[in-house]
């Protein structure tokens, strides 16, 4: 049996878009050919969503679990579906979970980086102390 097309109202080419512009705002893309590289999917599939008017369901399966973003937010906008799922800024808007991580994960490993150096030039005085001690006890 054939699918049933849904028609194109205006409502729902508005919703689309929406969705579409909450997508590209969460990986901070501007094209359909940044958006196909992020989604790694081909860019003509990316026409054929816009075409049809519908996101695939393996899409927002693959945002969400890329960003954390709810599919629900994406669709539609409503705040409830993201409050959970991701954090918001200031002006109340989606930030992107994976970024922020990896930018605290390098700021994590560069402190540890530097307390490991401080602890070793505190160790060096301490060491040569004991050398020394020890020195003069041998001779």
């Amino acid at each position: 049996m054939p699918q049933r097309k849904r028609e194109l109202t205006p409502e729902r080419v508005e919703a689309f878009e929406a969705a579409m512009e909450r997508i590209k705002k969460v990986f901070g893309v501007r094209t359909q050919v940044q958006l196909a590289e992020v989604l790694d999917v081909r860019q003509s599939s990316i026409s054929d969503a816009r075409r049809r008017c519908s996101i695939p369901a393996g899409w927002l399966l693959k945002i969400w679990r890329i960003s954390g973003y709810s599919p629900d937010w994406i669709m539609d906008g409503d705040d409830c579906g993201h409050r959970f799922a991701v954090a918001a800024n200031e002006a109340k808007e989606p930030v992107n979970a994976c970024s922020i991580r990896e930018e605290i994960e390098a700021d994590v490993n560069k402190k540890m980086d530097n307390l490991h150096l401080e602890d070793l030039i505190d160790r060096i005085p301490a060491k040569a102390n004991t050398d020394a001690g020890a020195a003069r006890t041998n001779c």
